[in-house]
């Protein structure tokens, strides 16, 4: 795994440390009180950084080893705090909130282990993907909702359910695969 310093200048790579940096600017924001307009653009700006960057990478042929591990750490980093965020203002049940903070810190803990291990040819799972983009527009759906036009309570509980259930999908997947890899693969 070579990871190139240049790299951090390609689109898809930018994209995904714009969302990392936003992880750590959005709280600040929120709690500074600032306009809802403003976090509401940069919400939506950072799930659009993660569409795009994936969309970059494959059309303009830009796929790097940076990408790879950055595109992760930043979905997860800014998923993770505006939940996190949400939860300690009283905004999401404990259940969501553990739900996505435990399916993290296991696959994290999984996927450290195998590079531990030497196996380095871990990929997201379409199930990974569909968590997170349901857990990012449950984000944005909930914050429309709770700031900007109340929405119908079912289109809450709806998109809630839908997260829960392709987090937890998305980690039992995970945990086959890990399983497979370290009962087929000659790691030790």
């Amino acid at each position: 795994m070579e990871i190139r310093p240049k790299d951090i200048f390609k689109m898809p790579n930018l994209l995904s440390l714009y969302r990392l940096i936003l992880a750590f600017i959005f709280p600040v924001l929120w709690l500074k009180k600032v306009s809802v307009n403003i976090l509401v653009i940069l919400l939506t700006t950072a799930i659009l950084s993660d569409a795009f960057d994936g969309i970059f990478s494959r059309i303009f042929n830009q796929e790097t080893t940076l990408g790879k591990l950055l595109d992760p750490i930043a979905d997860k980093t800014f998923i993770n705090m505006l939940y996190a965020l949400f939860y300690l203002e009283n905004y999401i049940s404990f259940k969501l909130f553990f739900i996505i903070i435990f399916r993290d810190i296991a696959i994290l803990s999984g996927a450290i282990y195998l590079l531990h291990k030497n196996y380095t040819n871990i990929k997201p799972t379409i199930l990974g993907k569909i968590s997170t983009a349901f857990q990012l527009l449950f984000l944005l759906v909930f914050f429309i909702d709770f700031f900007i036009y109340p929405l119908n309570s079912f289109v809450i509980v709806c998109f809630e359910n839908m997260v829960i259930f392709f987090t937890l999908a998305s980690f039992l997947h995970y945990s086959l695969v890990f399983w497979g890899i370290l009962k087929t693969s000659p790691i030790k």
